[in-house]
Order: C-alpha cells, then structure tokens, then sequence
C-alpha cells in the first residue's frame, strides 16, 4: 500500500493505534495533497491529527486561518467515518460562521509584516456574535467535552487494517 511519502508500506504490520503514531510522526514531511493520494482510511487519520495539533496548539481561530482549514471538509468527513457525528456538527457550524478559505484569504490579504503580532480580531471582520458564537461551539468539542476521538480512530483503523 503508498505511504504518505509515496514509498509502499505494509499496512498489516500496525494497530490503528501504532499507524496514528507513524502517522504523527511522517505527516509533517509530506503536503497535504500527498495525504490526498493515500487510502482513505490513511487520509481519516491524517486530517484528524493534523486538526488535533492545530487546535491543541494553536486554537480554533488559527485553525481557520491556517492553511489546514482549506481541508476542514476532509476534516469534517473524517470525524463522521469515526462515528463522531457531535465533534463533525460542531467544526461544520464553526466553518459556515467563519469559511476558512475566506478567512485565511483575509488574513493572506491583510497589511500586516511578517512576524508581527496580531490577534484574530485584529484580522478579520467577525462580528461580536459570531466570535462568542465559536467561542461557545469550540468549548463544545472533543478537547473540551471528554470525548475520546482517539479511541473511536484507532477502532475505525484497526477495522480497515484487518479488512486488507
């Protein structure tokens, strides 16, 4: 089977849980369109990562502006193949208030220097509402709500490997 980096892989060697760590690991050498060439069961797991680390670390409103945010369908896809309808809900609602294609073109477009210090607000034009709004809808989410995505991964992933 191809390997996010391109190279063949045998896929049966792993657990879903030791593949996510392989994963962690090789996803920050290759694009996010070489994820795209994966089997889609390798794609499931990427975009979850990657959405992981990017909300543990960053937030949800970096997240939208970030280049991952171009990839919140994959994203959104990804939690309903694990069966986390409640998290898919949820990232969908906070994308249609704020599109990320749309606001990382904002900030793309803004007069800001490069390594200056902003806010998100300084940045786009959300409104009050639609600020707290998504505020309320990421408090909602699994980091906050103790749902356990990683479980319902590796279940999803150990599944697909032993149907190879």
């Amino acid at each position: 089977m191809k390997w996010i980096d391109g190279k063949e892989i045998n896929i049966k060697q792993f657990t879903g849980e030791t593949l996510c760590e392989k994963l962690a690991t090789d996803l920050w050498d290759n694009d996010y369109d070489q994820w795209l060439e994966c089997a889609d069961f390798i794609q499931t797991a990427s975009f979850l990562i990657a959405f992981d680390t990017e909300l543990t670390m960053e937030g949800i409103f970096t997240f939208l502006e970030n280049s991952i945010g171009h990839y919140a369908p994959n994203i959104i896809r990804a939690f309903r193949i694990i069966g986390d309808k409640n998290d898919a809900d949820i990232l969908e609602e906070i994308c249609q208030l704020a599109p990320p294609d749309i606001t990382r073109g904002e900030f793309l477009s803004g007069s800001q220097q490069e390594y200056n210090i902003t806010t998100f607000k300084n940045n786009h034009k959300l409104n009050e509402e639609t600020e707290a709004r998504i505020i309320e809808l990421n408090n909602q989410l699994y980091l906050h709500s103790g749902v356990d995505i990683w479980s319902l991964l590796f279940t999803y992933l150990d599944e697909q490997i032993e149907n190879l």
